[in-house]
């Protein structure tokens, strides 16, 4: 089996990390977008609670700002004025901020609102930051900030914003790595694509809820990274980091300062703001200030902070956050007894990254557009409830039957990639670590967890159920832990959860000539194509062969499992060139596993398991039986042979040496006694061209031009099915088995032109008619010499050049048969006239095998062959079955391990 590509090894580590963010962090997520959809609605909510304090009727002209600030010292003589906030429209109040004593854990500060045209005082109330948030905002802000807990609060709001982009990012390429394979599948079987960005849901179950989840999640990604980038400018440790980085770069927040200690910054809507001792004279001198602001073209909504004792110098301060912003500073210094500007610091002047802060933090407060924003938010926040919703809820269909709640996906996919790329993905973890601290230390903690928990469920199995491999862990595991420990310390994480298997050694140990057995996918489907194959097929036990008792589903289950588990012990063993464990029936003088094939090179064996349709229900596994997997029917031109056709399991065993498959095929047959009986057995070979190349069948012509290449997006997308599986079969594919005679003698009487016919292309080269390459698809509206199409619409690749399936057929000769009964065309099959004798029909033909995501991709090209295809005449199908062949198994684990899971 080959190395992955880089991005096929990569899902699975990131299916693992999306899985567990998703059940664990998504608690802090959702208590983040309530409160932050509660925020978002906190705006149209609060000014309609306190419209009697912040509106007014106009009329006539306004008091000046030194009479409406009189009113609130006279009628608080004890309350020391800190700032105003002269009123910015015809019908808003003047605000007045005052220090009435009152030290508030948010940092609200007192205010005092007044009609502008009355003096009359509204009322009194708490203001907090510049986005000038009243109780009920302020509350609610602190209760998004930190659930009102004070600081150890922040490390919830924290570790949220530093996980919601790796959640984020993760999902989408997630779905576009699934919606890819899907619409290449839809691609080629004449569909298109589809609920890429759109809810479609189909079926039941975990599919139809992530056909919702995964288009909503789309929506919310830009949306939830801003979010997260913005929230984290706010947080304990990854915001020093920001902090320390703006430094850095020159990003910071200019300021301006004055004698009085004003000051503002990034996060003045989450500061407080007081004062000391405010002077009656520099309240007579706000209108003169107020003016001089306004003639040096700053703008309403202002704050003028005033100075305290003896100082003479104001702070003023454009308020707008909203688009476009108006952040402006001025200092007034009325030494002189005239105003005068001093100092000032236009928003236009501010550094450029400076700026865009600014902007993104008002859109992150729902500032910058208003209501809009503020909807915007709110909606995103409903959306993140439901993906979190649904997310919870394809956790609890992911359960294995009888579980209350769903698994996570197998570890281990990060140690099948080559030792450079491991290395790169460690450098990144460890840079996002620093720079997100609580999620460093959050994953790696969870690292540290899962590999132990992996390790105690590993030497806590029954050392029969360990197979051949000890419970060691790799040199890839040993590097991921050592980072994984020095990350903790310096107070980072890796992202490295599936680096920590819990298998045996490295798969480089193995020797040459070997195929590994262990891995995501079984051996013998992406594998190159080996010079034998022998498949076999048995039917489950329905008798204890000890007292002949039947068996009920629970015991058949248990055999299925039992078979399954020493299959694959034993598959592993022989694939590495090693002696399986003994089998159960034999004794001290029967173990024979090394006397077939004694000295043998392993020639590249591989060992293949699929489950036929009836075996589901003998073993009560109904539930779990994969969406697409049923009886194939009996086609048109058919003349099938019970006895070389269905079976509830098989075994594809294919290697380079005859003698090796063989050997092979004895040893698992053994281990099926008192589980399964043998049902048929087929073997086949393939020829490889000296030269390389696709090999030739029995009829001289290339067999699977058409093939895309083994791990290429079209094969994956042709093979392994994803969608409305089980999750137990999510990356297995369906295997279609086919005996196919061939009436050779018919065959060869044929002339090179019509056999080319036949086929739709050259015998020798392999090309389309059409012309081109071998492995060009064919031109249907090219013409030949003659006017009519080059390629016939009857021929074989007219009729099945579409389907999405990858074939990987092999050659039958079993010479001449002596018994016509087994035959089903015995007596008509053959020519008179000396090429054969019709009484002993010669048995020579294709066993063909094709693996695709859904096998009605064969059952719709077979329905177009019987009806159309001219290369029907020369063959016909005396076998057949389907199978579902599930994904690889774990180092030390087995085929199928996930369907007996509880």
């Amino acid at each position: 089996m080959s190395t992955p590509r880089f991005p096929a090894a990569l899902r699975q580590p990131l299916l693992r990390l999306h899985f567990y963010a998703g059940i664990l962090i998504a608690p802090f997520l959702l208590v983040s977008a309530l409160t932050g959809l509660a925020y978002a609605l906190s705006y149209p909510i609060e000014d309609a609670l306190y419209a009697d304090l912040r509106t007014v009727d106009p009329g006539g002209e306004p008091l000046t700002l030194a009479n409406q600030v009189g009113a609130v010292t006279e009628a608080h003589p004890d309350w020391s004025v800190t700032a105003v906030r002269p009123a910015a429209e015809p019908d808003a109040s003047t605000a007045v901020l005052v220090d009435d004593g009152v030290v508030r854990e948010s940092g609200a500060v007192a205010v005092v609102y007044v009609d502008p045209y009355t003096g009359e005082l509204l009322g009194d109330s708490t203001t907090y930051g510049s986005s000038q948030a009243g109780p009920v905002r302020e509350w609610i802000s602190t209760l998004h900030r930190n659930l009102h807990l004070g600081e150890p609060g922040r490390l919830y709001s924290e570790l949220a914003a530093s996980w919601l982009w790796v959640v984020a990012l993760g999902g989408l390429v997630l779905w576009i790595a699934r919606r890819q394979r899907t619409r290449t599948a839809r691609r080629l079987q004449g569909g298109g694509s589809r609920g890429f960005w759109w809810p479609r849901p189909a079926g039941s179950g975990r599919s139809r809820t992530l056909a919702w989840h995964g288009p909503v999640g789309v929506w919310l990604v830009l949306v939830l990274l801003f979010l997260s980038v913005t929230g984290v400018t706010w947080s304990r440790y990854a915001g020093e980091h920001v902090a320390e980085l703006r430094a850095a770069l020159s990003w910071t927040t200019p300021a301006i300062e004055v004698d009085s200690g004003a000051s503002a910054g990034d996060h003045a809507g989450h500061d407080a703001m007081t004062g000391m001792a405010t002077s009656a004279y520099s309240i007579t001198l706000l209108d003169s200030v107020y003016a001089a602001a306004l003639d040096a073209d700053m703008a309403d909504p202002m704050q003028i902070t005033l100075p305290t004792g003896s100082a003479t110098q104001y702070l003023v301060s454009e308020q707008r956050r909203s688009a476009p912003l108006e952040q402006d500073q001025m200092v007034v210094d009325t030494a002189s007894g005239a105003p005068q500007v001093a100092d000032e610091l236009r928003f236009a002047d501010w550094p450029v990254m400076a700026q865009a802060t600014s902007v993104l933090i008002a859109a992150h407060m729902g500032l910058l557009f208003g209501l809009a924003n503020q909807l915007v938010l709110a909606a995103a926040m409903v959306l993140l409830v439901l993906v979190i919703a649904w997310g919870y809820r394809m956790w609890w269909q992911r359960r294995p039957k009888g579980a209350v709640v769903g698994r996570a996906y197998p570890r281990g996919g990060l140690r099948r990639l080559p030792w450079p790329w491991v290395a790169g993905i460690v450098a990144a973890a460890a840079a996002v670590g620093w720079c997100f601290p609580l999620l460093g230390i959050s994953l790696a903690a969870f690292v540290v967890v899962d590999v132990a928990v992996g390790l105690w469920r590993r030497f806590r199995r029954p050392p029969a159920e360990r197979g051949s491999g000890g419970a060691t862990v790799s040199r890839r595991t040993a590097l991921a832990s050592a980072t994984i420990t020095a990350a903790v310390g310096a107070g980072v994480g890796m992202a490295i959860a599936s680096g920590a298997r819990d298998d045996g050694a490295a798969a480089e140990d193995e020797g040459a000539g070997t195929e590994p057995f262990y891995g995501d996918r079984q051996g013998g489907i992406e594998t190159p194509v080996q010079g034998h194959a022998l498949f076999a097929a048995f039917d489950l036990a329905a008798a204890d062969l000890a007292t002949g008792a039947a068996l009920d589903t629970a015991a058949v289950a248990a055999n299925l499992r039992a078979l399954l588990r020493d299959w694959s012990d034993t598959a592993a063993a022989l694939a590495a060139g090693e002696a399986p464990p003994k089998a159960a029936i034999d004794g001290d003088d029967q173990f024979d596993a090394e006397a077939v094939a004694a000295g043998l090179d392993p020639a590249r064996l591989t060992v293949t398991f699929g489950i036929g349709p009836a075996a589901f229900a003998k073993a009560g596994l109904e539930a779990a039986q994969p969406s697409k997997l049923t009886e194939l029917p009996e086609f048109d031109g058919d003349r099938l042979n019970p006895a070389w056709s269905g079976g509830d399991l098989l075994v594809q065993v294919c290697g380079d040496d005859r003698q090796v498959v063989s050997n092979a095929f004895l040893e698992l047959r053994k281990r099926a006694a008192g589980r399964g009986a043998l049902l048929w057995v087929q073997h086949g070979f393939s020829s490889a061209p000296a030269g390389g190349g696709t090999p030739r069948n029995l009829m001289g012509f290339k067999d699977g031009s058409a093939n895309p290449k083994a791990g290429s997006e079209e094969f994956d997308a042709r093979v392994w099915a994803v969608d409305a599986e089980p999750s137990w079969f999510e990356g297995g594919t369906y295997l279609v088995f086919r005996k196919i005679r061939m009436r050779l003698p018919d065959w060869s009487m044929l002339s090179a032109q019509d056999q080319d016919l036949t086929f739709g292309r050259e015998r020798d080269s392999g090309v389309p008619l059409s012309g081109g390459g071998e492995f060009d698809h064919p031109d249907f509206t090219a013409l030949d010499a003659s006017g009519l199409p080059a390629v016939p619409a009857d021929s074989h690749i007219a009729v099945v050049h579409d389907a999405a399936m990858v074939r990987r057929g092999f050659n039958y000769d079993y010479g001449f048969l002596t018994q016509g009964d087994v035959s089903s065309d015995a007596a008509a099959d053959g020519h008179l006239d000396g090429h054969m004798h019709a009484e002993h029909p010669y048995d020579a033909g294709l066993l063909f095998v094709s693996f695709q995501a859904d096998p009605q991709v064969f059952v719709d090209s077979q329905e177009r062959m019987a009806a159309s295809d001219r290369l029907m005449e020369f063959i016909t199908a005396e076998g057949s079955g389907v199978f579902a062949v599930p994904p690889g198994a774990a180092e030390g684990g087995f085929v199928a391990e996930a369907l007996f899971r509880p």
